[in-house]
């Protein structure tokens, strides 16, 4: 519920920045600002806007097929008290961590602004590539651990070679994040993962 809940609430100021002229601005990451001005708030509200109907529709697909599958985990992992909160938590963290890449690389560009929930929606993934790592994406057809890895590795020399208007460090340092906030919050996991990755088969 805790993600559909993300989804409507992301869908809904997406819409209102696209139709309420400055909104958009004043929520998007903006590293000069938050390093010059103190403006830090931008690293989680830049998670819930988006810069088109494209962009929005991707994010929040990926939300909601995978984000499902975490907060079920999460029920698992925390128990019906901790859960929901567990949850919620990591969402709202992973926003943050995933933009600290690009607020450290670019503090000194006045000129570059980010938005969108794709690193939170890499950390889901990485986290879900946790609970099922032989588990078959159907595009890329590779399984989830190996996608996991190769993703890292594009991102972190796409994150220094390439200047596509996408925030790869964003998608990297998420994705990061969604395995270090899972094996920290939840040791066991490790040993788990361990099991599943040698034995192939699902949490």
């Amino acid at each position: 519920m805790i993600t559909i809940a993300l989804v409507v609430i992301t869908c809904i100021i997406s819409y209102l920045a696209w139709n309420k002229p400055g909104l958009l601005q004043q929520l998007c990451h903006h590293p000069y600002l938050e390093s010059t001005d103190g403006q830090y708030y931008r690293l989680l509200s830049a998670g819930f806007v988006h810069g088109s109907w494209s962009h929005l529709g991707i994010n929040m697909f990926v939300l909601f097929q995978f984000g499902q599958v975490v907060e079920y985990r999460f029920a698992e992992m925390y128990g019906p008290t901790w859960a929901n909160l567990m949850y919620i938590i990591f969402y709202l963290t992973a926003i943050v961590v995933a933009n600290l890449g690009t607020l450290v690389k670019h503090r000194s560009h006045s000129g570059f602004t980010s938005v969108g929930a794709s690193g939170v929606t890499s950390a889901i993934i990485f986290m879900y590539s946790m609970f099922d790592p032989w588990q078959m994406f159907l595009w890329p057809p590779l399984p989830a651990i190996v996608l996991a890895v190769g993703y890292v590795a594009y991102s972190t020399w796409a994150g220094k070679n390439k200047n596509d208007g996408i925030d790869h460090l964003a998608h990297l340092y998420g994705g990061i994040y969604g395995i270090v906030f899972l094996f920290a919050t939840h040791p066991e996991s490790f040993k788990i993962f361990t099991y599943l990755l040698v034995n192939d088969t699902p949490w």
